[in-house]
């Protein structure tokens, strides 16, 4: 599955204590390419990604703040090959809306809580969006030990195509490490479902410096017309990622990330769920870029 920039929003900043701004709006974009990548039973594949999200919160209270949004994104696939899954060419772009809300409650001095219920559509061009419709939701717990360290379990629950349910542990974190240096809880680039962790380090005032790792899961329907029509096809890998961020004032963030996607997989699943073909691809590098702009 999928969201864009900062999507899983179980991070230091999303669990800390709202303000009171009026109205706060949020526009996040990017674009990530993957390389080619060899698959093992045969092939190549490569992948194009690109996102956008638009995000409004306010302040209902001094201890409580409510948000809604709405995003797009597409995965574009490239298969090659004359044997194996690459030959296959099982799908090709995939498309993807997503509607989410946040509830981000401060209970307390010590306990925070934050909930992100969720709608998304996700199937491949020629496929009803409709038949890729998925609901699920990300919620965690948040309790501050001290002023630099702030903790708790959290969840994702999701439904699946075919009528499977997913779920999957979050920690959420957010550790000062020093006045410069924080561990927290990572966030994923379009439509990724799964956790994660990410080092900051900010050794300037304008400059931060990210060292992360994540599992990725995206699942999605499949148009009528390949191999397995009206199917499923789903990818799996954890992206181990270094990245640059430049901030702009308070309203203006670019960030630039490359890394590699170990534990790549690979599935292809017929339309009543059964499994066709799976296989795993080689460690596969990649780079992001973003842009997020809040007004």
């Amino acid at each position: 599955m999928s969201l864009i920039l900062g999507v899983l929003l179980v991070s230091g900043t999303s669990l800390a204590q709202p303000d009171m701004d009026s109205w706060r709006m949020r526009l996040d974009t990017g674009a990530a390419h993957r390389w080619q990548t060899d698959i093992d039973d045969g092939g190549q594949v490569e992948r194009d990604t690109l996102s956008m999200r638009l995000a409004v919160d306010k302040a209902v209270a001094p201890d409580l703040r409510l948000g809604l949004a709405a995003g797009h994104g597409e995965r574009r696939y490239r298969f090659d090959g004359e044997t194996g899954f690459g030959a296959l060419k099982p799908w090709s772009n995939v498309r993807e809306l997503r509607l989410s809300g946040s509830l981000n409650w401060t209970v307390d001095e010590r306990w925070n809580l934050f909930a992100m219920p969720t709608i998304r559509w996700f199937a491949e061009e020629g496929a009803d969006l409709s038949d890729g419709q998925i609901s699920g939701l990300i919620a965690a717990a948040s309790y501050r030990v001290n002023d630099r360290l702030s903790l708790g379990p959290g969840f994702g629950l999701f439904s699946e195509l075919e009528g499977e349910v997913d779920w999957f542990p979050i920690l959420a974190i957010d550790w000062k490490l020093t006045d410069t240096l924080a561990l927290r809880t990572g966030s994923g680039f379009a439509a990724t479902e799964g956790p994660g962790l990410v080092l900051d380090w900010q050794p300037l005032e304008h400059w931060s410096l990210l060292l992360g790792a994540r599992y990725e899961k995206a699942r999605f329907r499949l148009d009528d017309k390949g191999v397995a029509a009206g199917g499923v096809g789903q990818e799996t890998a954890v992206p181990v990622y270094f990245g640059a961020t430049r901030h702009f004032g308070r309203q203006l963030r670019l960030s630039l990330i490359a890394g590699v996607e170990f534990s790549g997989e690979l599935r292809l699943e017929d339309a009543d769920g059964r499994l066709i073909d799976k296989t795993r691809y080689d460690p596969a590098p990649f780079g992001i870029a973003t842009l997020g702009l809040l007004f």
